[in-house]
């Protein structure tokens, strides 16, 4: 008989455990082959990274669901700071893009403190309105370089392996595109795709405010550039985004 795995359900007991002040805090996560992801752009360029479940599970949940449904084909890159990060997924352009849901922040300003992760060269992180935690709906970022004063502040999720050159290099080609004064690219980026491989695992997003009732565990799914000179803004950029 096959494994049964219950990826809601886990979900659900990580809320539980982040509530219990004194205990040691262990995801029910931490076993779990963490899924990858790739961007390939229209291009052919490529970037791979490593979703982290045990750190933001609702999140990395959010993504696959969105990656693997479609959502983000298409989609043009949104904004660059160079030397900071890329915004990536406003389908309507305008910053008011949205899949018609949001999720919570798993971040520790939003009392959530299983998530360690640092927003270093490579993680990639879930955008969100500047004044609502739990606003975070299909925008995130790509950090280009390591900015650990958003820490605590977004929902990091994922990051491109540090050996990775290829991956590395398609990050740096596209913060480094020609940009208009508003730090959109002037030749559009395009994203051909966004896939992630679950390793066999189903993954369910909790959208927030929406009451969950469990459902039984599902079984394993089958396998199935122009560059510019490096410019700082003046001021720390927020990757400011969500549902409006």
């Amino acid at each position: 008989m096959k494994k049964r795995t219950a990826l809601i359900l886990l979900a659900l007991t990580l809320i539980l455990l982040t509530g219990c002040a004194g205990r040691e805090e262990v995801s029910p996560y931490a076993d779990i082959p963490k899924p990858k992801a790739v961007i390939t752009m229209e291009s052919g360029a490529t970037m791979t990274f490593t979703l982290d479940p045990a750190s933001a599970p609702n999140t990395v949940s959010n993504f696959i669901t969105l990656a693997n449904t479609g959502f983000y084909d298409g989609a043009k890159i949104d904004y660059v700071y160079p030397t900071y990060f890329m915004k990536i997924g406003d389908i309507a352009g305008d910053g008011t893009g949205e899949p018609g849901y949001a999720i919570a922040g798993e971040f520790s300003k939003n009392g959530y403190t299983m998530n360690n992760l640092s927003h270093e060269r490579g993680v990639i992180s879930m955008c969100r309105l500047e004044n609502d935690y739990n606003s975070a709906g299909c925008q995130f970022f790509i950090m280009q370089s390591t900015r650990l004063e958003y820490d605590g502040d977004y929902a990091a999720f994922g990051w491109i392996e540090p050996g990775d050159a290829v991956s590395l290099k398609t990050l740096d080609d596209l913060c480094f595109v020609s940009l208009d004064k508003n730090y959109r690219p002037l030749i559009k980026q395009t994203i051909a795709s966004i896939r992630v491989d679950t390793k066999g695992y189903d993954y369910t997003v909790i959208k927030y405010g929406e009451e969950i009732t469990p459902t039984p565990p599902p079984e394993p799914t089958p396998d199935p550039f122009t560059l510019q000179e490096e410019t700082e803004p003046q001021n720390t950029p927020e990757p400011l985004g969500g549902n409006l």
